[in-house]
């Protein structure tokens, strides 16, 4: 008898961009954007962030509560899954909601406000995408892992100079948000043939509403 072969996990990496909740009729699967590839996972965008946080030696839990050592962010906490190559993710919600989308901030090129509640990401391979997270939400979301980045970066900055021979790796200074201009975003060119419209219908977007109230 034939064993049956184990379904191959994705696996977060530098060039990941966005992991977006795909619900079906079998469950909720994950759509993932990388800079130069497109993929459909089986396995849901939480599933996929704790095994990436494995495969790069500590637990999804871990991650979160070095977040809150060093920012003191306990909701949404964005998370460092590589610290070798300082890939940074953040989630839209609460993780554990199958509406949940996390988001990688060092490909953001750009993002800004749009109708309806909505926020429009432009990523630096041009890709554009509209999701149903408020402005306020991801701008917050974005200082956040700007924050942890900085304060990772301060804390390793202090081991070199108390250690000067240890031949660490640190983050580059173009990382995330410290090299670019403050959280006001300039409007972009509407016609883009890379634009993908994720945000919610009319009647989503109140369900949205009430879950969220009764989560408070």
């Amino acid at each position: 008898m034939s064993k049956k072969m184990k379904m191959p996990v994705y696996e977060v990496n530098p060039h990941t961009m966005i992991i977006l909740p795909l619900k079906t009729k079998s469950g909720v699967q994950s759509e993932i954007f990388e800079l130069n590839d497109h993929r459909i996972s089986s396995f849901t965008p939480l599933f996929l962030i704790k095994t990436s946080c494995q495969y790069f030696g500590s637990s999804y839990e871990g991650r979160k509560e070095g977040t809150r050592f060093l920012t003191g962010v306990t909701h949404k906490p964005p998370i460092m899954i590589d610290p070798s190559s300082f890939t940074y993710a953040f989630p839209t919600t609460s993780a554990g909601r199958d509406d949940c989308i996390w988001i990688f901030p060092q490909h953001i090129s750009e993002y800004y406000d749009s109708n309806y509640n909505c926020t429009t990401i432009l990523f630096n391979n041009k890709q554009k995408i509209k999701l149903s997270v408020s402005f306020a939400t991801f701008n917050n979301q974005m200082a956040r892992v700007s924050m942890l980045h900085m304060k990772f970066s301060q804390k390793m900055r202090s081991v070199e100079s108390e250690y000067p021979y240890s031949n660490l790796l640190f983050p580059p200074i173009s990382l995330t948000a410290e090299s670019r201009e403050p959280y006001t975003i300039s409007e972009v060119r509407e016609a883009n043939d890379h634009f993908l419209d994720f945000s919610l219908s009319n009647d989503e977007k109140q369900k949205k509403k009430k879950e969220d109230e009764e989560e408070k």
